[in-house]
């Protein structure tokens, strides 16, 4: 059996930082800040990604940065929702490289030129999020993926949990109603969802408002 791969993930937050040799304990320790945080393959480029201010933008993501340090993403499910074309809300779901996984769950018509799933003015960005965890768990669940990420502590701390006001649209109730049972089969199964922060997600739009 072949050994199983070791990576390392680096954070910075204010003054402090560090390198953990796994996820859980990383995850811990950023969760609900403003950390910035990384994984990596090798111990070197963790400390030299601390060294060199831990840059990290989109333009990082896909590209090697002027140290040569490749930036790796977990292997996941990534959501997320915007509406700055200014017609309406716009969902969009990747992995970790940024390729639209919505064609799993959608037929091919009820997907954007933008890769993304266009519900219109009549909706909320907030039920976008939503609706993104909604496909989200599905394609996880087709796929035995067990991460999920999005950028909504919204909708991942409270409304998929079952915590909202009665005083929602009925179809947001109804959405999260659908969400319920789908997070506990998903997280039962060793599926887990976590906060990402927008400027680091690959399915991020770009746009909020």
């Amino acid at each position: 059996m072949a050994a199983k791969k070791k990576f390392y993930y680096a954070y910075v937050l204010d003054d402090d930082s560090g390198i953990f040799n796994n996820w859980d304990e990383c995850s811990k320790k950023v969760s609900g800040t403003a950390a910035r945080y990384k994984k990596f393959k090798t111990l070197i480029e963790a400390n030299l990604w601390i060294d060199s201010g831990a840059i990290y933008d989109k333009s990082k993501v896909k590209k090697k940065n002027i140290l040569g340090i490749n930036f790796e993403l977990e292997e996941g499910i990534y959501f997320d929702a915007g509406t700055g074309r200014g017609d309406g809300v716009e969902v969009k779901v990747t992995d970790e490289s940024e390729k639209s996984l919505l064609h799993q769950v959608l037929k091919s018509e009820k997907i954007t030129k933008f890769d993304t799933y266009f519900l219109g003015k009549a909706f909320t960005n907030n039920f976008g999020e939503l609706s993104g965890l909604f496909f989200a768990l599905n394609i996880a669940m087709k796929n035995d993926v067990k991460l999920i990420f999005g950028d909504s502590k919204l909708v991942l701390d409270y409304w998929s949990n079952g915590i909202y006001k009665k005083d929602l649209p009925i179809h947001t109730i109804d959405l999260i109603k659908k969400i319920m049972p789908l997070r506990k089969e998903f997280e039962s199964n060793g599926g887990k969802l976590e906060f990402i922060s927008g400027d680091l997600n690959p399915a991020d739009l770009g746009f909020h408002k």
